[in-house]
């Protein structure tokens, strides 16, 4: 009959044993779950997309642009909405900042634009390189 020492010496040999393998397969998880973290970081980068689809980018940079421009801008003429009776004070600050937000709606948009065209430019440069 075993003795009860080597009964507990196999079961300690288990449990290392077991605990190495979770080691192992932690470790193997850790370096899978980068590796799909770098893959996917390629695959949506910006630059990588605007690579593979160079005159979506600019049409989709475009219409953002343009969209986030007239939500800031408001409707086109504030006038008819407001009632007749309304005062002075608040039309002169909300016409000021209607024109400060179409101001930063302008700048986003030429930004945006001078970006597509910036990618663009480098596609047709490398395309024709």
């Amino acid at each position: 009959m075993t003795t009860k020492n080597e009964h507990l010496s196999g079961i300690q040999a288990r449990i290392e044993e077991l605990q190495n393998t979770i080691t192992e397969k932690e470790a193997k998880i850790k370096a899978r779950s980068r590796q799909f973290k770098d893959d996917l970081e390629a695959e949506l980068s910006p630059v990588e997309l605007v690579r593979r689809y160079p005159l979506k980018a600019v049409a989709t940079t475009f219409i953002a642009g343009f969209l986030v421009t007239r939500a800031l801008k408001g409707p086109r003429n504030p006038r008819k909405t407001l009632p007749a009776d309304s005062c002075v004070a608040q039309e002169s600050s909300s016409s000021q900042n209607s024109s400060a937000l179409a101001a930063i709606g302008l700048d986003i948009l030429r930004s945006a634009k001078d970006l597509g065209f910036t990618y663009l430019q480098r596609y047709i440069d490398k395309k024709i390189r």
